[in-house]
């Protein structure tokens, strides 16, 4: 006789893996095509499947015996690096005046990694940026990273993007939610044939829940759709997504999705959201020198509801195998971004933002007496291009034990605030090295240098 388990009255609908895709115009601005994690048809539906793209030991050994840097630019050594945002700005419009392409070093500035500081020049002309860069090496992807981390670079579009959109230091991010209109219907219809039933039953209706439900909606505000970095957020919310329903496995034995850890009962509807971390900036009291350190992101968790228009609301707790898997994945995070460049892709976006920020600060006090020409200048090197995802085609997957299938809703998103981060940058408990302290720039040096060759002479 067949086994029947009753089912339980909540939607687990997941989101279809993007897989690289070509821009819808402009392709060939500095950053070329998209690189890594999304593919997306020209109405904006996120249309198939695919694994996270994982950075193992394995593969990076392979990377570093075939280096990615172009034979027009020698590989740079792995170290601690400064960077002249000025130098950078006039190097990249010599280069575009000339009618030269941004070489790699350009298109990902000096190789860096991440921003660990950010300086005001003694002489108050000028942005340092300090942090570890490596050589350029390219995944089968086509994302660029570091070949000795395996880390995403941080990528010229990106700071375009970033000093040409005002709103986006206010608030920036993104969000995929089912349809209210469409979700209170299917849960209606799934309260009205809830009966016990085989496996194979549930199966079936469960498939005509999916249909009822449509696609899911992706929005975003602030950030320019068709950017790089308006993908790159959606990315690195929908491979979260994946690894907490437990369709993704990073490697990580500690970190186990919410699904698994889910019991009968639980509620399943959920969302979970990347946010900043506590005191991811610091400052020192005159504002001149600033950090980025820790993991800059944390991942939220909240228990929702169906309101009576379909819209989701917060449940009255977040506690259980929701928020067990945001601590798990908080936990982990370290581990995830070096396996993951997703997460890590949407660090080094939490970096740009903060040195935007940071930048349009300085300028605000008076205390910089420069403004970018080339990064702020649309006509001179206008930004890439990319289809922008809109929509989601939902995938059903459940997990079956005793007492019942767990099913669930999984929504949320990606929350940035880089202009109230810098308001409320935390002021730190001891000066910074001297080294750093002592940054400066000498006229005829390039734009980008070893740490130790920007020291001042005592």
């Amino acid at each position: 006789m067949p086994r029947t388990l009753p089912l339980q009255t909540a939607l687990l609908l997941l989101f279809l893996i993007p897989l690289p895709t070509c821009p819808a115009q402009n392709n060939q601005g500095p950053g070329g095509g998209f690189p890594g994690g999304i593919l997306i048809n020209a109405d904006g539906l996120v249309s198939s499947t695919s694994p996270a793209e994982v950075i193992s030991p394995a593969i990076l050994r392979k990377l570093q015996r075939t280096p990615g840097s172009p034979a027009d630019e020698a590989p740079l050594p792995n170290t601690q690096r400064v960077i002249s945002l000025r130098e950078l700005d006039y190097k990249l419009k010599v280069t575009l005046a000339d009618g030269s392409s941004p070489g790699p070093y350009l298109r990902y500035p000096g190789g860096l990694t991440r921003i660990d500081a950010v300086f005001l020049s003694a002489e108050h002309d000028d942005v340092l940026l300090a942090g570890p860069a490596e050589n350029i090496v390219r995944l089968p992807s086509g994302r660029m990273i570091g070949s000795a981390s395996g880390r995403p670079l941080l990528i010229l579009e990106d700071l375009l993007t970033a000093f040409r959109t005002a709103d986006l230091l206010r608030e920036a991010g993104c969000s995929i939610d089912p349809v209210p209109a469409q979700l209170q219907y299917a849960q209606q219809w799934l309260q009205q044939n809830a009966t016990a039933a085989t496996i194979q039953v549930q199966s079936a209706r469960l498939r005509h829940m999916v249909q009822l439900m449509g696609n899911w909606e992706i929005t975003t505000f602030g950030v320019p759709q068709g950017s790089r970095m308006c993908a790159a957020m959606i990315e690195a919310d929908y491979r979260m997504k994946r690894l907490a329903i437990g369709l993704d496995n990073p490697g990580i034995r500690q970190l186990r999705s919410s699904l698994a850890a889910a019991r009968p009962g639980d509620n399943m509807m959920r969302r979970w959201w990347f946010a900043p971390a506590a005191d991811v900036l610091q400052r020192n009291p005159e504002g001149t020198c600033w950090t980025i350190t820790g993991p800059r992101l944390t991942l939220f968790a909240q228990e929702e509801i169906i309101g009576a228009g379909g819209q989701l609301l917060d449940a009255p707790t977040a506690k259980g195998s929701a928020s067990a898997f945001a601590d798990s994945f908080n936990e982990c995070f370290d581990e995830l971004t070096s396996r993951i460049p997703a997460f890590a892709d949407l660090q080094n976006t939490v970096d740009v933002l903060l040195l935007t920020a940071i930048v349009r600060e300085l300028q605000a006090s008076g205390q910089l007496q420069w403004t970018p020409l080339a990064l702020t200048d649309t006509t001179l090197l206008p930004s890439t291009i990319y289809h922008t995802p809109t929509q989601t085609q939902p995938m059903l997957t459940t997990r079956s034990g005793p007492g019942g299938s767990l099913i669930g809703c999984f929504s949320g998103g990606v929350r940035l605030s880089p202009a109230q981060m810098v308001q409320q940058a935390s002021q730190m408990a001891e000066a910074p090295d001297e080294l750093l302290l002592n940054l400066t720039v000498e006229p005829a040096a390039e734009w980008y240098r070893d740490l130790q060759n920007y020291r001042r002479s005592p």
